[in-house]
């Protein structure tokens, strides 16, 4: 089996050297070209394409440039991976138009927005995917009972972090530090008047290495509250002298926070987290996190407060926390999930 792995992102010689170096958690698109021997386009290579069609594609933006390259390119693969509907879905309209024969197992991260559903109710290229690979209950339902996806071809599975990289080191934690990281539908204005008069230091990593504009604070902050984007190694030491970690969230479908959340149960942190409609599935409350409700400061107040108050209930949740990354979505589990559906996605095609 040939597989092509379509990526959102630019993996470049300097992204290796940095996670060969340890400065950076391991890449799961390098771990699963290793795991299926498996050529990568990425935005880098939209970049350098003189395709005339890619350019063309490429104006609404990178992961349509993306997938044209994977579709131009289709002779030459019997399998592809989409690490995103961004890619796969303009990668399953033009299959479809060209009645490509290649298996299309495609991750997705939500399928709620109209623009989306309507590659399934009026593109009809749930024909063209294989194997869907969602992240949370809300999404596995909603491409099941909504956008009729046949329930064999979807799977639920957990998101990942380089469990290697992100491990609790040993060190001696900060008493009164709390921690808050993580860039989109965050809701930094519930965490900081939750703890605005808390004899606590609340430091926000706002930032995300997907998005590229920068998060700003609405207004002042008050006096214990830091703001400011870190790289991952530094973000690593914040999460290992932190005493509390919390992901605020906005009310959404999309499981928001995921990546963050999964870093900080590595460094075996106990998480306070909002559940939202769509971040329900990682996280037992009051086993290996706690839920807190949407825009509820005074109920996350009482959380963060109960929880600095009984260290050794934290202790015991961030314990569990990082044995559930242990066993369930650290990246080589992640990587061993995902090659074993392209390879199920692809027997399936030639099945048919």
């Amino acid at each position: 089996m040939r597989c092509l792995i379509l990526a959102a992102g630019r993996f470049d010689d300097r992204l290796r050297a940095d996670i060969a170096a340890k400065r950076e958690p391991r890449l799961d698109v390098f771990e699963i070209a290793r795991a299926l021997d498996a050529d990568v386009i990425d935005f880098g290579d939209v970049d350098r394409s003189r395709a005339s069609a890619v350019k063309l594609a490429a104006r609404g933006g990178p992961s349509a440039g993306v997938a044209m390259m994977g579709f131009l390119a289709r002779k030459r693969y019997d399998a592809f991976l989409t690490t995103g509907e961004d890619i796969g879905l303009p990668l399953a309209a033009l299959l479809k138009m060209s009645g490509g024969r290649s298996s299309h197992t495609m991750i997705t991260h939500t399928l709620f927005p109209k623009k989306k559903t309507a590659f399934f109710t009026f593109g009809r290229v749930a024909s063209q995917i294989d194997r869907l690979l969602v992240y949370s209950t809300s999404e596995e339902r909603h491409a099941i009972d909504q956008l009729h996806i046949p329930e064999s071809k979807v799977e639920r599975i957990y998101y990942q972090a380089d469990q290697e990289f992100f491990r609790p080191d040993g060190r001696a934690q900060e008493p009164n530090l709390i921690c808050a990281a993580g860039q989109l539908l965050r809701d930094y204005d519930t965490l900081v008047s939750a703890i605005q008069d808390l004899p606590v230091r609340l430091q926000i990593a706002a930032g995300s290495p997907w998005i590229e504009q920068p998060l700003v604070p609405r207004g002042p902050l008050p006096s214990n509250v830091t703001w400011g984007k870190l790289g991952r190694f530094e973000l690593r030491d914040l999460y290992a002298r932190s005493a509390l970690a919390v992901v605020p969230i906005l009310q959404n479908h999309y499981q928001t926070g995921i990546a963050t959340i999964l870093e900080m149960m590595s460094m075996g942190k106990c998480v306070i987290a909002t559940k939202t409609h769509g971040q329900t599935d990682t996280i037992v409350d009051g086993v290996t996190g706690v839920y807190v409700p949407p825009g509820d400061p005074a109920a996350l107040r009482r959380t963060i407060e109960r929880l600095l108050a009984q260290p050794e209930e934290a202790e015991r949740i961030g314990r569990a926390a990082r044995q559930f990354m242990e066993e369930k979505a650290g990246l080589d589990v992640f990587v061993n999930r995902i090659a074993a559906a392209v390879r199920v996605g692809h027997q399936a095609r030639l099945n048919d």
